[in-house]
């Protein structure tokens, strides 16, 4: 009996010399993550993206006692290009232009992410002086947040997190057609000049090109200006850092929730195009329904995935047909085809030129016809959805969907009697505004049209990431958790083990290149 107890006695120690070797690992790693973040902005040019970071950067250096450091990426372009243009440009127009060569130059010679590699650069070169002392071998912990304006590319994106990791939030900021023409203009650009400057910003065609359009859709938190004032914006950043920082117990606001939907059900569709996603909500911000792209079916509805059929026997959407042939593209090509043969029996071109020829229609606006889909929009799959079971509930309500709409869906948009439309990605085929000006705007004063605008708020892909708490971390002993901003950590943080490493390697590269 004594043997067995001795034994029980000795198991216990040994359980609880683990759980306190386990507990002081956890403490050691916790030791060397860092409160550090860095903050990247992106939005399409005329956007008033430096007074965000500069906003971000009062708000976190006065509210949670943080050390603010800008990095303009412009300033790299300058600093790097052999040349004194810049110093002798007085007219805006050539500098925007000059700004976007140079630029270009750079990323061909040295890679897509060139601008981002050099941000990287100096925030590894920024903590090293924030070290205690010479002799100081780990790295401590700082409140710095780095904010760079603004990054161009999906490389640069795609490089930041992937060094950064959890510490890394980008802002997609949006200001609307009639606002950010206003703000070019306003630094003395010609209408017509302002108009090729948003053409060459939003989606250069070059491999090397800026491509903020692509860029912009990254974003884990969406901003729009137009015409808001300091205080509008201030409260919006606010509610952005208490999401970061958990200081305060932030919940979705309906319209997150109707775009986190939207975005969820645009995984139902099989389109092999895109797949779109779409909400409605009534007046009031109740979701009435979600639709996906995709082709209906008799009966009602559209195709999707059945148990009852789990092999698609009875699926008949264009995966499953002629090969997996886009329905759209085919009639393209039919077209295309047989207006060369016109053209050919008419002895207005020569039969040598075929190739060439259908080379050249395939490149014009021909390819941006949607007449010939089999789908059913997104938008028009929620409207019929919400009409079906709310009725008179859709009229003055709201659509949220995660491409803007085409023109297609626009006149049923207006016909429905939604009045708002709120959407993530761009879609440069729509001619909704060009052909129903008299009912549609992107200007949110317009309150008699429907208003088309950019969603604002927290990112569908990062919705539940934001929102979902983990246990106990909102009260103690029956009281919310309270902590002072200036002292409260980040939601998230990484460790101080990796990063230098990793900043490093990008380091070694730039030095490679003669750029450091």
């Amino acid at each position: 009996m004594g043997d067995a107890l001795e034994k029980q006695l000795f198991t216990d120690q040994e359980k609880n010399e683990n759980a306190e070797d386990k507990r002081k690992i956890k403490e050691k790693i916790s030791d060397t993550h860092t409160e550090e973040l860095v903050i990247a902005l992106c939005g399409p040019i005329g956007t008033d993206i430096h007074l965000v970071s500069d906003r971000i950067g009062k708000i976190i250096e006065e509210q949670y006692g943080y050390t603010v450091v800008h990095l303009r990426l412009s300033k790299f372009i300058k600093d790097l290009t052999k040349s004194t243009d810049f110093k002798n440009i007085k007219d805006k127009n050539e500098n925007y232009h000059k700004l976007i060569e140079a630029g270009n130059k750079l990323r061909e010679k040295h890679g897509s992410s060139i601008l981002a590699e050099l941000a990287i650069n100096e925030i590894a070169v920024k903590r090293e002086t924030l070290k205690g002392s010479k002799e100081e071998k780990e790295f401590k912990s700082h409140r710095v947040c780095y904010i760079i304006d603004s990054i161009k590319n999906v490389e640069e994106f795609e490089l930041l997190r992937l060094i950064y990791r959890d510490i890394f939030y980008f802002v997609g900021v949006f200001s609307n057609l009639e606002v950010r023409e206003k703000f070019l203009e306003d630094q003395g650009l010609k209408k017509d000049q302002v108009y090729k400057l948003f053409d060459r910003d939003s989606g250069e065609e070059l491999n090397f090109g800026q491509k903020v359009s692509n860029t912009f859709v990254q974003a884990d938190f969406f901003l729009r200006i137009d015409r808001s004032t300091s205080q509008a914006i201030d409260n919006k950043l606010n509610r952005f850092l208490n999401i970061v920082f958990k200081t305060e117990v932030i919940t979705p606001t309906y319209q997150e929730t109707a775009m986190y939907l939207a975005t969820a059900s645009s995984g139902n569709s099989a389109c092999l195009s895109r797949q779109v996603g779409a909400s409605i909500t009534d007046i009031e911000g109740e979701v009435l329904s979600v639709g996906w792209n995709d082709v209906p079916k008799s009966g009602g509805g559209v195709y999707k995935y059945s148990t009852s059929d789990s092999l698609g026997e009875e699926d008949h959407r264009c995966m499953n047909l002629k090969g997996g042939l886009c329905f759209n593209d085919e009639e393209k090509r039919i077209i295309r085809e047989a207006l060369v043969n016109e053209l050919i029996d008419n002895k207005l071109v020569d039969e040598r030129n075929r190739n060439d020829l259908i080379d050249k229609i395939q490149k014009s606006r021909i390819k941006e016809l949607i007449e010939f889909s089999r789908a059913v929009h997104a938008e028009m799959h929620a409207i019929i959805q919400a009409s079906q079971k709310s009725g008179q509930r859709v009229v003055g309500g709201k659509l949220f969907c995660t491409t803007y709409p085409c023109h297609n869906c626009a006149r049923h948009i207006i016909a429905a009697g939604i009045k708002e439309v709120y959407y993530i990605e761009p879609y440069r085929k729509s001619l909704a505004l060009k052909l129903h000006s008299d009912s549609i705007t992107e200007d949110e004063s317009k309150k008699d049209y429907v208003r088309i605008l950019m969603y604002d708020g927290v990112s569908p892909k990062r919705y539940l990431e934001f929102f979902k708490m983990s246990p106990n971390s909102r009260k103690k002993d029956g009281k919310k958790i309270s902590e002072p901003k200036k002292t409260s950590a980040p939601k998230n943080t990484v460790s101080l083990q990796a990063i230098p490493i990793l900043e490093k390697t990008v380091t070694k590269t730039l030095k490679s290149k003669q750029l450091i």
